[in-house]
């Protein structure tokens, strides 16, 4: 898989993301893959498996927040090490009516042309920091 197809494939996994089409973002994953965002400062803390996980860390969020939005600000290919995706996540809860906006990062990575992995950091230092020290 090249730089770009990786690339691009990150660009349409927040796409789906955007458009609220579920099967964009399903289409996107391994059906291996972790989620893992057990870093997250959020209340979706936990590791999310596969498509079924992803179903629910998808329902979960949506409950949670109407407008959700998560946007990227930079991708760095990491070469081995996947891609750092530099994002900040805008929406508002549904219960509190509270805007939240919140920077962090994803470290993405591949299997079969398909992602396999996505991890949450605080940091895009944090994330390029575990790329560099792949797997």
């Amino acid at each position: 898989m090249s730089s770009d197809d990786r690339i691009e494939l990150v660009r349409r996994f927040h796409e789906g993301w955007i458009d609220e089409k579920l099967d964009t973002v399903l289409g996107c994953i391994h059906p291996g893959m972790e989620f893992d965002w057990s870093e997250s400062r959020a209340p979706f803390r936990g590791v999310y498996h596969g498509e079924d996980g992803m179903r629910t860390y998808w329902h979960d969020v949506r409950e949670a927040f109407e407008g959700f939005r998560p946007e990227i600000e930079e991708l760095i290919d990491c070469g081995a090490g996947g891609v750092v995706s530099g994002n900040v996540v805008r929406g508002r809860s549904r219960s509190s009516g509270i805007e939240l906006e919140a920077h962090g990062a994803v470290r993405w990575l591949f299997r079969d042309g398909r992602i396999v992995s996505g991890k949450l950091f605080q940091t895009t230092a944090q994330a390029l920091e575990a790329a560099r020290g792949h797997p």
